[in-house]
């Protein structure tokens, strides 16, 4: 699944071939499925192998320093010039938009656990409007610094947005 969740990060859904991630993960093609019924299956599966990960990275650096860590991170240019950036929201968003049922549950649920990281836990309506606020400004940041990679605009976008966010 790992193999999977950075392929599809690194490549995008529509240019994923089963072949090149059974390929990516040492396994032959038909032994797919055995695992799997579909793509779909395996893009949602990997979507949610993939959403732990930025969880993980999120919770991590919300308990060093709360939400001023995590921005930082997330918005860091290493972050934006890796191969496989570590969320799947910033590498796939347009993509996850217009997949299938499974794969866009698989998104809504992890979407929810970050939102549910960024509100430190809080259900009140505040903490979670601000989480919402600040995952989705950090998604869009990162999608626009990595396509305007290279360019001066790219490290403005960061910069800007880190400082807009840091309560």
């Amino acid at each position: 699944m790992a193999t999977a969740a950075d392929y599809i990060r690194r490549t995008g859904i529509a240019e994923t071939s089963l072949a090149d991630v059974m390929e990516a993960a040492g396994l032959t093609h038909g032994g797919f499925y055995r695992h799997f019924r579909n793509k779909e299956q395996l893009v949602a599966e990997a979507l949610s192998n993939a959403g732990d990960k930025i969880i993980a990275a999120i919770t991590r650096n919300m308990a060093k320093g709360g939400i001023n860590a995590a921005v930082d991170v997330y918005l860091s240019t290493a972050h934006r010039d890796a191969a496989t950036p570590i969320c799947p929201f910033a590498a796939l968003g347009s993509e996850l938009a217009r997949s299938g049922d499974d794969i866009r549950a698989a998104a809504t649920a992890a979407l929810e656990e970050l939102l549910t990281v960024l509100a430190s836990g809080e259900v009140n309506s505040t903490a979670r409007g601000d989480a919402i606020d600040a995952l989705s400004t950090m998604i869009g940041a990162m999608t626009l610094a990595r396509v305007t990679s290279g360019s001066p605009l790219s490290n403005e976008i960061l910069e800007r947005v880190r400082e807009q966010l840091h309560r």
